[in-house]
C-alpha cells in the first residue's frame, strides 16, 4: 500500500464518527461525573436538607435517559422514599445522607494507615448479605483490599476450594468488593466490574456483590 492510500485511510478512521454505543457510554461516564459532583457538593457541610434531595431528584428526572442504570436507579430508589411525603426527617436524612456517602465512597482517614483512603462504594452490596458464602463456587474480587494484597485474598478462597475468575460473568456467584477504592471507580476496571454485576443481579442472576468485611467475616 502507498504511503497515501495508508495516510488516507488512517485519517478516514481518524474521522469517522464514534458508534452510538460510544457516544452513549461517554455521555454516561460524563453524567456519572456530574452527579458524583453534585453528591460531594451537598455532602460537604454533612447534612442533606429537603431543598439539596429535591435538586438531585429533579437532575435526575431531567435524565431519564440514565435512569435505569447503576448507580442512577439506586439514588432515584432511595430520593423518591425520602420525599414521598413532602417531608424530609431526621430518619430519612440520614438514610439518604448513608446513601449519598455510599455513592461517592467515603472519607478512612486513619482507618487503614496515616494517610487518608477513599472507602469504596457500598451501595450495590447486597443487602442483606449472603450467609453463609458457598466458597465451592465462582468468585471475582475487586477494588483494593484493607485484608491485604489481592493476591492473598484470591489464595483464602482458592484454598477452600472457590475458583476466582478474572471477569463477572454469568457463571460468577460472588463479587467481593474492596473496602478501599479510588475516587475514580466509575471509570476503572473496579467499577466497570461493579456495573457488569449489578446489570446482571438486575436481570435475574443469582450473582451476590459482598463487602470486603461480610467475606473476610466468614473466613
Amino acid at each position: 500500500m502507498g504511503i497515501f492510500n495508508i495516510f488516507s485511510s488512517v485519517t478516514a478512521e481518524r474521522d469517522r464518527a464514534p458508534s452510538p454505543m460510544v457516544t452513549g457510554q461517554r455521555r454516561g461516564d460524563r453524567l456519572v461525573d456530574e452527579l458524583i459532583g453534585l453528591c460531594r457538593g451537598v455532602l460537604a457541610d454533612g447534612h442533606v436538607c429537603k431543598a439539596e434531595a429535591q435538586f438531585l431528584a429533579d437532575w435526575l428526572s431531567r435524565n431519564a435517559a440514565v435512569a435505569h442504570v447503576y448507580p442512577f436507579n439506586k439514588l432515584i430508589e432511595r430520593l423518591r422514599d425520602a420525599l414521598a411525603d413532602g417531608v424530609l426527617d431526621e430518619e430519612e436524612e440520614a438514610a439518604l445522607l448513608h446513601a449519598l456517602v455510599g455513592l461517592v465512597g467515603g472519607e478512612a482517614a486513619g482507618e487503614y494507615g496515616s494517610q487518608s483512603a477513599s472507602r469504596s462504594s457500598d451501595l450495590p452490596i447486597n443487602a442483606p448479605p449472603p450467609t453463609p458464602i458457598n466458597y465451592l463456587a465462582q468468585f471475582v474480587v475487586t477494588g483494593t483490599f484493607a485484608f491485604g494484597p489481592r493476591v492473598r485474598v484470591i489464595e483464602e478462597i482458592t484454598k477452600r476450594g472457590g475458583t476466582v475468575n478474572t471477569a463477572v460473568s454469568k457463571k460468577v456467584s460472588y463479587l467481593i468488593v474492596g473496602d478501599i477504592g479510588s475516587r475514580d471507580w466509575i471509570h476503572s476496571s473496579y467499577g466497570r466490574k461493579i456495573e457488569k454485576a449489578v446489570q446482571f443481579r438486575d436481570e435475574g442472576c443469582p450473582i451476590a456483590l459482598v463487602s470486603e468485611g461480610h467475606w473476610a467475616s466468614h473466613l
